[in-house]
This record gives structure tokens, sequence and C-alpha cells, in this order.
């Protein structure tokens, strides 16, 4: 064996070890506490068909994922188009503020969000000084108020890789069919945004993902009325002490997101995130 062909493996060797001690080992053990509960072999799977309470949580998971996708990818793509246009001494600028967020964690963002949306907060300040409202309204503990705090939170994640993809497109393109005659909005329609598929697609597979396993921000901005996944399995744990149906839908969440992947890739092809079949 050459020297060579030992290299890669060794290079690759740590990376296998960590993916199986953080992800393989885990998975084995959700498993095997899903299949091997105190009602049976298949006690999580019963009580996941048996329970209302988790039906109605894990179709408003999904719409939460959804809309929140939908919400990031239209206000990033604009963001993302604007700041691709940039010449690269200014883009780097829009890119350092669009990366500005993460300076900060989560849960001081969501804590902030907290603030602006309480009955004392900045929003019920600014309405009620601008005679628009009598008295406080109630935005904490609403489907809004778990919208605008993922969607901040998520927002610069649509948008970086929106940018990562547009940067590396040719701009020839475009001018070469507004040149041809087309208008600035058929050009874009038909030249421009197929082009940059690659990266609608990639934002709405990490924007759906990230979003069904959101935890932070529900259980702060949402309370117990609007519980997601994640949250119910935090129930489960360590408040129940029930790990077998908590495995249960972890795996359901697991599965949920390999659906959801695959079902995108199926829906938009390989063929056409290239802009047709070469």
């Amino acid at each position: 064996m050459s020297r060579k062909s030992m290299v890669a493996p060794l290079l690759v060797a740590p990376l296998l070890l960590l993916f199986a001690i953080f992800f393989v080992v885990p998975f084995i053990e959700i498993m095997r506490i899903s299949f091997s509960g105190q009602g049976g072999a298949l006690a999580g799977a019963t009580w996941l068909m048996s329970s209302s309470l988790f039906a109605v949580i894990f179709v408003n998971t999904l719409k939460l994922a959804l809309t929140v996708t939908l919400i990031c990818l239209g206000l990033g793509y604009p963001a993302a188009c604007f700041i691709a246009g940039q010449p690269a001494s200014q883009r780097g600028i829009y890119l350092a503020l669009v990366l500005l967020p993460f300076w900060t964690s989560v849960l001081v963002r969501t804590y902030t969000w907290a603030l602006v949306l309480g009955r004392e907060g900045l929003l019920n300040a600014s309405l009620i000084w601008l005679g628009l409202a009598d008295e406080p309204q109630r935005f904490m503990f609403t489907p809004l108020a778990v919208h605008l705090g993922m969607v901040q939170i998520l927002l610069p994640v649509a948008i970086l890789t929106l940018v990562g993809v547009m940067t590396e497109l040719d701009p020839g393109l475009t001018r070469a069919a507004r040149v041809l005659g087309a208008s600035p909005w058929r050009a874009f329609w038909h030249v421009y945004l197929p082009m940059t598929k690659p990266g609608i697609v990639a934002a709405a597979m990490l924007l759906f993902i990230l979003s069904l396993g959101f935890y932070i921000t529900p259980a702060l901005l949402g309370g117990p009325r609007h519980r997601t996944i994640a949250n119910l399995i935090d129930l489960q744990v360590h408040q129940m002490n029930d790990w077998t149906s908590a495995s249960a839908m972890a795996l359901v969440l697991l599965a949920t997101t390999i659906v959801a992947v695959v079902l995108l890739r199926w829906l938009v092809p390989d063929r056409n995130l290239h802009g047709g079949a070469r």
C-alpha cells in the first residue's frame, strides 16, 4: 500500500470517530430505549399513535417550520441579491453586518424579543404613544412572537447560503438577456432565478431542518400553548420521566427531517438545480 493511500484514511479517521461518538452511538441508544420501554417493544410507537397531543403538536411544528422557511427565503432572497451585486470591497461590510447577530447567543436574542413584545415592552409603549392603542396588547405567547423570534435568528442563515451561490454566477448571462431584448423582470425570471436554484434548495433544507428542532425560542416566546416537538420531548424527559415516549418522538423528528430532504430533492432534481439537463 502506497503512502498516499494510507494518508487519506488517517485524515478521515478523527471525523469518523466524532461522528460515531456523537451521532451513531446516541442514535442506537435512542432506538434501544424507544423499542424496549416498560410497555413493551413498541411502547413508544403505541403512545405516539394514541396521543392526540402529539398529533396536534407534530402538525403545528411542521406548519411553523414551513412558514418560517418561506418567510426567511422571501426576506433573504432580495437581501442576498443586493449583497451579491455589490463590489467585492463593499460586500464584506454587508456580510459582516449579516454575521453580527451570531455574536450574541440565541438565548439572549430571544429574551430581547420578550422585552420588545411584553406588556411593558417597546412595541406596546410605541403603540400607546402613537395613539394606535389605548392599552397594552398581547404579543407574547402568540404565534406572531414565535415567528418573529425564529425568523430573526434564521434569516442570516438564509442570506449567507444564498449569497454563497449568487456570487459564483456569471453576471454576463443576465446582461446578455437584457441586450437581446428581455425586460428586467423576464431576465430575472428566466435567467437569474433558475441559476440560483441550488442556493434556494440548500437554504430551504437548512432552514426547515433547523426550524423543526427549535427549542428555546418557542419555549420562551410561545409558552405552553405553542409547544413544538422539541418542547414536548423536553417535557417527557424532565417532568414525566418518560424516556420511551421521548425517544420515539426523537426518532419521528429525525424521520421527518429525512423525508423532507428526500422530498425536496425529488421535487427539484439535480438537472433542475443546474438549469436543465447537461
